[in-house]
Parts: C-alpha cells; structure tokens; sequence
C-alpha cells in the first residue's frame, strides 16, 4: 500500500473515532475496528507481497502478549469444576445464580464473555494502532504529517466546543435533541472525555511549537495552544484542569535536564505559555474554582464526585483475585459490591487502574503495569541519549501526553472511550518510534 493511502486511512479513523460521539455507539466502533483491521491487512500483505517481512522490535511486546493470552483463557469455556479450582467466587455465582444448568454447561472465567469478546476485539485495535505506528513510520515528513494532523484536528474540535458552549449547550451537535447531553463539549458527551483528549494534543503540540520553526509559524501554532487551552478551561472539566496543570510541571521538570532547553528562548517560550495558561485560568477563575472545590464535599473521596467508590472496587479485586471477572464486565457486577447509597448503577468505575484491576486481576494487571514500566523505561533512555532538537522537543510532548492520560485514567474513563484509547496508543507509537528513528535528509537509519 503506498503511504500516502496509509496515513490517510490512519488519520481518517483517529478523525472519524472522534467526530462520532468519542465512537461510543456500535457503529462508528464498529467501522473503526474494521477499518484498523484492513489497514492491518494490508500492511501485512504488502510485506508479504514484496516477501519482506519486518518488524521493529519493542520491549513491551511480551506483556501484551501475556495479556492477549489471558483474555483469551476468559472466554474458553472450561467444565465447573476446573472454575471451582482457579476462581471459586465465579464457580459460586453460576452454582447462585443458574443452578439448573450448571452440571450442564461449560463456563467461562469471564461472567460476561460477550462483553469480554467485544472489548478484546477493541483491545486488539488499539494495538493495532500502535504497531502500525511503530513499524510504519520512517521519515520526518511523516512524522510532521501525523503531528500536524493531530494538532490541527485539536484546535478544531476546540474551536467547535467553545461555540458549542454558548451557542447550543446541552448538546453535541445543533441537530441533537435539546438536553441530550448534559454536560457534553466539543463532540464528545461528557466534557471530562473530551478534556481526555484534548488533553493530550495540548502536550504534543508544545513540544512540536518547541522544534525548530520561522517566527510565523510559531505563531500560528501558539495560537493553537490558547485556543485548545481556552476550551480546556471553558469545559470546567476539574480532573481536566489538574492534569493539564500537572503535564505543564512534568514538561517544565523533565527539560531542564537537557541541553536544547538551557537556551533562554525556549524558556522563554515555555514560561510564556504557563502566563497565557494563566491568563486563560483567570478568565474563568470563579466557575473553575468553584467546581475544584466540590472535589473536598462529604462524599468526594468515597465516590469523588461522580465514580464508583475505590474499596469497593477492591472488594471485587478481593474475591477475583487472580483472574478478575472478565475484562469489561465491572457494569455488571459492581451493583452487588457498592456500599454507599450516593452511588447508583455504573459501568465504568472512574478510576480505570482499579477498574482493570477488577476486571482482569493480579495476573493482568500486572501483564499491563510491566508494558509501561517497559515502554516508559525505554523511550525514557533513549530521549536522555537523543540530542537533535526536533526529537527531544517532540518526544518530550508525547510522553508528557501518555503520562498525562494515565494520570487521568486514575479520576476518570478516558481509556474506555474508543477515540481516546485510539489517540492514547497513536501517540505511544509514535513516541516510540520517533525515539528509534535517525533523521538524515528525511531518510530513515533506524534499527
């Protein structure tokens, strides 16, 4: 496939994810994972048809894989009595719950596999996503197509949320019916999702607005920045705020412990757009702060506001130790575990670290922490030994987005919107491979 088609098909799903509602519904999730799956198949196809077969090797590869496998033991189905053995309490809810067909049946660990099925095929599209990115990426035009793609479909959706705001709140389209979505910003339902994503273009295209650029386009894409920051602020979304707050310190910390950020230029450039962060603050101090403060009511760290209490998610880790109860199953099982009478019926628990935890137990979590101890420890070393300003800028506002979405993946669900989790992995990617990658003339000398 030439690349060009590529990057168009690529780019046009992490488009098209978004634009329909963060791809929640069944159709547009549907279109997108069939559309990463072609776009898989053609890749491997065109290496098989020019018999050229490569990949680029990446460390973390071997947790995934030990995660797949345990996704796949979810949904064999296995004699009752095997269930028994390696997870009692899911033996304990089929003996409770349908007694009569129990010496009957062959179960699964997962007390939902349909739903485990649909998000393993939704987890084998984000890595799709990723090893399409780590393997298809070679040039820096490439690099700045992707970016510059990203950005400007950020500075878009912004704009489109802050009119959304004041001319038609309460819905995401004009065509919506009138109160459809409360709290909805840009094309997203709920502003905390779209902060989610807004929240990592904001990082990258700081690091891009960093690299070396006329003063025209600096510009251009400063103006970028206040605008995105502008519709961060307007959603009042509080986890949003406090990541965004949080990624700017990572940046700022993490720079000085290189040469290309001692000139006083890019400090310069890097302070002024804290002083425009702040001037944004100001503009909307009153209602920010007023909804900072809600995070210290009564119930605040019992259900923080709005999610599923945190020891009750332990207690279904509790009794699911090993195996969890089946990856996206948390919906249905949480009602039987929550303890407070502020929370009602929630299929995603606010908090997706714990969330998985549950839902895959120790075994999973432990598959999904050691990718990112991996991922994180090798982009790390190789951005302290990389010197070229466009790399370090660039991977600097990257990994300041990934750090940024799991910090909001500990308030909030972000990773369980399609869009967001295609963006995450999309932007992991290309870190990676950014960092793997010599530039001589727009020619690749990786690997």
């Amino acid at each position: 496939m030439p690349d060009i088609i590529f990057y168009f098909l690529l780019v046009s799903l992490i488009i098209f994810s978004c634009l329909f509602y963060g791809s929640v519904t069944a159709f547009p999730l549907a279109v997108t994972e069939a559309g990463v799956s072609l776009t898989v198949l053609f890749w491997l196809s065109e290496m098989s048809y020019r018999r050229s077969i490569h990949f680029l090797k990446t460390g973390p590869l071997i947790p995934i894989l030990s995660l797949l496998a345990l996704l796949v033991l979810q949904l064999i189905p296995l004699p009752i009595s095997l269930i028994k053995i390696i997870s009692p309490n899911s033996a304990y809810l089929y003996e409770n719950f349908i007694p009569s067909v129990v010496s009957k049946r062959l179960f699964t660990l997962s007390i939902c596999p349909n739903i485990t099925l649909s998000e393993l095929f939704k987890f084998l599209t984000y890595m799709g996503v990723f090893f399409l990115i780590v393997n298809k990426l070679e040039t820096k035009k490439q690099f700045d197509w992707i970016v510059n793609t990203i950005i400007f479909f950020g500075f878009i959706i912004s704009l489109f949320g802050i009119i959304q705001k004041y001319a038609y709140p309460g819905r995401v389209y004009w065509f919506d019916p009138q109160g459809s979505a409360g709290s909805a910003f840009g094309p997203f339902v709920n502003r905390n999702n779209f902060c989610g994503y807004i929240n990592m273009i904001i990082p990258l295209a700081l690091g891009y607005f960093l690299t070396e650029m006329s003063l025209s386009k600096r510009l251009i894409y400063g103006f970028f920045l206040g605008i995105m920051s502008l519709a961060l602020f307007l959603s009042l979304s509080r986890a949003g705020v406090l990541v965004y707050i949080v990624v700017l310190v990572f940046i700022i910390s993490l720079s000085r412990l290189k040469d290309n950020f001692k000139s006083k230029t890019k400090t310069l450039y890097l302070w002024a757009f804290l002083i425009l962060s702040s001037l944004i603050f100001i503009t909307e101090s009153k209602a920010i702060i007023n909804r900072l403060s809600t995070l210290f009511h009564k119930n605040a760290f019992v259900v923080l506001g709005h999610g599923y209490s945190w020891l009750d998610i332990l207690g279904i880790w509790r009794d699911f130790p090993l195996f969890g109860t089946g990856l996206g199953t948390f919906g249905n099982i949480s009602s039987m575990y929550k303890t407070n009478p502020a929370q009602s019926l929630f299929i995603y628990a606010h908090n997706d670290c714990l969330q998985l935890l549950s839902e895959v137990g120790l075994l999973g979590f432990i598959s999904v922490s050691l990718f990112f101890v991996l991922y994180f420890n090798s982009v790390l070393r190789m951005w302290l030994r990389r010197h070229d300003s466009y790399t370090v800028c660039l991977a600097l506002g990257g990994m300041a987005s990934v750090l940024g979405m799991l910090l909001y993946s500990l308030l909030d669900f972000n990773l369980h919107i399609p869009a967001n989790a295609m963006l995450f992995f999309l932007i992991m990617g290309l870190v990676y491979r950014l960092l793997y990658t010599r530039f001589n003339h727009d020619s690749s000398l990786s690997k």
